[in-house]
């Protein structure tokens, strides 16, 4: 029964740090790249490349076109 299962993803047993990172970095989402703009009191993807996920929340460090 996979859908019960209590075991935790993965990733988080890894180095606690890297998992203290990743977190951190799915919960700041976009505004922690450098593209980000801010319309409306919303992040937005500023990268004129990123035609499909403009608007779009939280794509973060999965987008490709995230710079750190």
């Amino acid at each position: 029964m996979k859908g019960n299962s209590r075991a935790l993803p993965r990733f988080y047993y890894h180095d606690p740090a890297d998992v203290a990172e990743r977190l951190e970095l799915d919960r700041l989402g976009c505004s922690a790249c450098l593209s980000h703009k801010l319309v409306f009191d919303r992040v937005i993807c500023g990268d004129e490349r990123n035609d499909r996920q403009v608007g779009v929340p939280r794509v973060g460090h999965r987008c490709r076109w995230f710079k750190d």
